[in-house]
């Protein structure tokens, strides 16, 4: 070890360092958020122990950093037979007519059924919204939260990747969702799912 930061030395022996700019740092003021705190016999909580509700903003980031409509989650076999329809979803579930708040409802237990029920690729059907003289998307709302509803923590247990469908089961107005086995012993595989 002491080679190690005998060598450290003289590579660094010439080398032109500067320190970095200092950054504001907590004022001692401000209570701490850890022990001590607790043990005064208030009730202060870790901000991790509760998760924020994702609203706005933060649920478009959480949604980018965690599961997107690339194919990041599927191998590549997989990711061509659903890129040529090749594929068929073992289930289906169409939010069509339904309320933002009914459809995450829907959505949720439709994902608990098809786990229950150890599918691996699934259809959610969304809808497109309305189309505008202009070509511009009014609307769908459901479409827009999906992503956001997959990415939370009780469904990301469940899914592993998402994108959208070919045009043969829905296209830009449904997404394939792919699930994440529940057990080693289920080996399930998607080959076994021909088109019809």
């Amino acid at each position: 070890m002491a080679k190690d930061l005998d060598l450290f030395a003289k590579a660094m022996a010439g080398a032109a360092v500067k320190p970095l700019k200092s950054r504001r740092r907590r004022s001692d003021s401000s209570p701490p958020l850890g022990g001590e705190a607790r043990r005064g016999g208030d009730d202060v909580r870790s901000p991790l122990s509760q998760p924020l509700p994702l609203t706005g903003e933060r649920r478009k980031r959480e949604a980018a950093q965690e599961l997107s409509l690339d194919d990041a989650g599927f191998d590549r076999d997989i990711s061509r037979a659903l890129s040529r329809g090749k594929l068929v979803p073992q289930a289906s579930v169409d939010l069509h007519g339904m309320t933002v708040a009914a459809a995450e409802r829907a959505v949720r237990a439709f994902l608990d059924r098809a786990v229950a029920q150890d599918l691996r690729l699934v259809l959610v059907v969304t809808g497109k919204g309305v189309r505008l003289e202009g070509g511009r998307v009014f609307g769908g709302r459901i479409r827009a939260e999906l992503l956001g509803w997959l990415n939370r923590v009780d469904n990301r247990t469940q899914v592993r990747a998402v994108r959208a469908a070919h045009p043969r089961h829905g296209g830009s107005g449904a997404f394939y969702v792919l699930l994440r086995r529940r057990s080693s012993a289920s080996n399930r595989s998607l080959r076994a799912v021909p088109q019809r």
